[in-house]
């Protein structure tokens, strides 16, 4: 009996455990539902763009030159022309040129210190004006008797180097150099001049090394301004002169008081320059000096090439037009003045061992083209 009772408990035991195990997930509570994921924050609105600055200006930059030439000269009118409306333009208005005729400011003989010391931006100057001070230029003039055509004298200048060396010395000192073109020179006269006798004690105005020939093969050379030039040559002052050539004589009117012209050229040259102050020079930015630089060089081929045309129109002008009698110089008359001339090419060698070796390149190549032994 009592056996029997524990074995009712213990199965009641069992089934209570079993039906607890049933019932308890039943009454357990529901996991909660996962959180909703929380909405994504509205875009920020984009910043407004900073303005867009406006772009500097560029600097203009305004010269002011004086030539060496009068404005009656025939290359003082085509290169203001270009200096003013061409090279403005070509540099978008950034570099601006005024150009005035000599002696708008100062006297013909002060320009290069005005250039060195920034008083005048630039202009242009002849080298045979200031050989004293910068040697070299006693080359640059010393072409008397030598080349005979300007692929000659372009030849020495811009493939033998000879510019470079110019450009340098006259940087030293100060000042920017280029050649504004390569040119002849020719003189007119009062009466005509053939003979070793009619050159004897002629009253001439020169410039240069070109003077020394003269003097050596007997005239008497003298410096005379070109603002000067006509009213000497009018009042008996002097009797002859070279103002470049043809041109020259034609635009200065030298075929009013002298009739006479005369052949072959005395020299073919480039002596004419534009100057600039290395003080105005430096301080253009880089740009806009390599743009200025080029177009001088190039200005300088133009114009030579543009000066070949006008000299032939300007003897033809002034043989139809104002009577003037073109002059064959004889031959030994033209002997006397290459002989002097190679006195003064030795005598410029002698001024600095700069100016020996260039004369010795320039002696290289006359022989080379069979005009000297």
């Amino acid at each position: 009996m009592k056996r029997k009772r524990l074995l009712t408990l213990a199965g009641s035991i069992c089934l209570i455990l079993v039906l607890a195990a049933l019932l308890l997930p039943a009454c357990a509570k529901p996991a909660p539902p996962p959180a909703p994921a929380p909405a994504p924050a509205p875009p920020k609105p984009a910043p407004a763009p900073a303005p867009t600055p406006k772009p500097e200006a560029p600097k203009v930059f305004e010269w002011k030159f004086q030539s060496h030439w009068p404005a009656a000269s025939t290359s003082y009118i085509p290169l203001k022309a270009w200096l003013e409306d061409d090279l403005a333009n070509l540099t978008d208005g950034r570099l601006k040129i005024e150009m005035f005729p000599a002696p708008t400011f100062i006297p013909t003989k002060e320009l290069l210190e005005a250039w060195r010391g920034g008083t005048l931006d630039g202009g242009t100057g002849s080298a045979a004006y200031w050989q004293s001070i910068i040697p070299i230029e006693a080359v640059a003039a010393n072409c008397p008797l030598s080349f005979k055509l300007r692929w000659e004298a372009e030849y020495f200048h811009f493939v033998l180097g000879f510019e470079e060396a110019v450009k340098k010395a006259h940087e030293e000192y100060g000042v920017m150099y280029w050649s504004e073109k390569i040119y002849p020179t020719a003189f007119i006269a009062s009466r005509p001049i053939k003979t070793v006798g009619d050159f004897k004690g002629l009253k001439i105005r020169s410039s240069g090394r070109i003077a020394d020939v003269l003097k050596i093969a007997g005239a008497s050379p003298t410096m005379i301004p070109g603002a000067e030039l006509y009213t000497s040559l009018a009042t008996g002052v002097v009797d002859a002169a070279h103002w470049g050539a043809a041109q020259g004589a034609l635009s200065m009117k030298l075929y009013e008081p002298c009739k006479y012209y005369h052949e072959p050229n005395l020299a073919y040259c480039g002596t004419d320059a534009i100057m600039v102050s290395k003080k105005s020079w430096d301080a253009l930015p880089e740009d806009l000096k390599k743009l200025v630089d080029m177009a001088f060089k190039e200005r300088c081929w133009k114009r030579s090439c543009e000066y070949i045309m006008g000299e032939m129109d300007a003897i033809v002008a002034m043989k139809t037009k104002y009577g003037v009698t073109v002059v064959q110089m004889d031959e030994e008359l033209q002997k006397v003045l290459a002989t002097a001339a190679t006195e003064i090419w030795d005598d410029t060698a002698k001024m600095t061992p700069e100016n020996a070796h260039w004369i010795d390149v320039m002696k290289d190549f006359l022989r080379k083209l069979g005009y000297i032994d």
